[in-house]
């Protein structure tokens, strides 16, 4: 899952030469609050629509206005983890992308950063969820696998965060179980804290839920 394998180059960026107005018109044609900004190859970095709408003179290229553009990129070659890494931590609507020899070559929008993972097999696999509260002592992915894979299924993916009690791990799995009952029990019987779980049709639910919410908030 390679960035470069993602890129799409139907958004052309903006010329350093393009006008204030040319930049607001681009991000309203194709729904976005930034752009990025290049010069010839060069990437120049990201132009904002709060900034632009400040401008005293919206017909003078991008070159004679005095707007901040952060120079924020990820490599070609990077994971797309780390685009959505980025755009979280940035708060963009767009991730530019450079090659090697720091060249602009294109970006990905927030869209498709969400629609590469909802096309991963965690994601389509029929399946159920399971929220585990750990001991950071006591921790061991290995052997909560073991667990997972003596019920007959096995994990598609895990994410672990860092709660708000210390020494304390909240753990997410993803198995290729809708029927989570004889895994529950497991974890039950080897005294894990089971925080919460989640059958096949409640995540069907919920999903549609979040993506209408944010189709929704897209067409605002």
């Amino acid at each position: 899952m390679i960035t470069k394998e993602y890129i799409k180059d139907f958004i052309p960026p903006l010329k350093i030469s393009d006008t204030g107005v040319r930049a607001l018109q681009w991000m309203k044609s194709f729904h976005l609050n930034h752009l990025p900004v290049v010069d010839g190859l060069a990437y120049k970095g990201i132009v904002m629509e709060n900034d632009l709408l400040k401008a005293n003179d919206l017909n003078i290229p991008l070159s004679q206005m005095e707007l901040p553009m952060n120079r924020i990129f990820i490599n070609e070659n990077q994971y797309i983890f780390d685009a959505l890494d980025f755009v979280t931590k940035h708060e963009l609507s767009i991730v530019p992308v450079l090659n090697n020899d720091g060249n602009y070559v294109g970006l990905l929008t927030l869209v498709d950063v969400i629609d590469c993972f909802s096309q991963t097999k965690s994601i389509k696999t029929p399946g159920g969820v399971i929220i585990l509260s750990v001991k950071e002592k006591d921790y061991s992915l290995s052997e909560i696998s073991g667990i997972v894979e003596s019920n007959d299924a096995l994990i598609l993916s895990a994410s672990l965060n860092q709660t708000n009690v210390t020494n304390e791990l909240e753990l997410t799995l993803k198995v290729n179980k809708i029927d989570l009952s004889r895994i529950l029990a497991s974890f039950y019987r080897l005294n894990y804290t089971v925080k919460a779980a989640y059958h096949s049709s409640e995540l069907t639910n919920d999903l549609e839920d979040r993506y209408n919410a944010f189709m929704t908030y897209l067409n605002v």
